[in-house]
């Protein structure tokens, strides 16, 4: 469960910096004049955001396959959680009946 709370976490920083990357290549294009591949230091931004990028986007699909592993141990559980539930209500019920 700690785990996937810490998946969630990450996943949200992870789209926090997708958007600064978004704005700072906004910002590199809009203040450009001219030809974007002459502007240096908007090549290396460029180069830069691509770069972490891909890294987030490959964080994401490990997320993702953990996820499901949880979500699949989760349900393995289900059962038995149904008869503990069945069994709890069950002796709480016989405190009712007449001795």
């Amino acid at each position: 469960e700690e785990e996937k709370n810490q998946l969630i976490l990450q996943g949200a920083e992870n789209k926090r910096v997708l958007k600064e990357i978004e704005d700072k290549i906004l910002h590199v294009l809009s203040a450009s004049e001219g030809n974007i591949l002459e502007d240096e230091e908007g090549v290396k931004v460029l180069s830069a955001s691509k770069v972490l990028s891909d890294d987030i986007t490959e964080k994401q699909k490990l997320a993702e396959v953990t996820e499901i592993k949880i979500d699949e141990a989760r349900i393995g559980y289900k059962p038995v959680a149904m008869h503990s539930t069945l069994l709890f209500f069950s002796v709480q019920d016989m405190a009712n009946i007449d001795p």
